[in-house]
């Protein structure tokens, strides 16, 4: 495959890693103690950062 055909298919998965991460702690953000609340922004962020990383990092090879 082609380095744009990988790069396509990075950002589709990567995409889809960071929507379950939203979906799976989107039940967290609405109920539960604030503590709960920053631990669950604080993964979407670290997951989205991880993610974007690792995309920029492999697509400049």
């Amino acid at each position: 495959m082609s380095n744009r055909t990988l790069l396509v298919y990075k950002i589709i998965f990567g995409s889809v890693i960071i929507g379950g991460t939203i979906f799976l702690s989107f039940k967290y953000l609405l109920k539960g103690s604030p503590f709960i609340k920053v631990m669950a922004l604080g993964l979407i962020i670290a997951v989205i950062y991880l993610v974007f990383n690792f995309i920029k990092k492999t697509s400049k090879n």
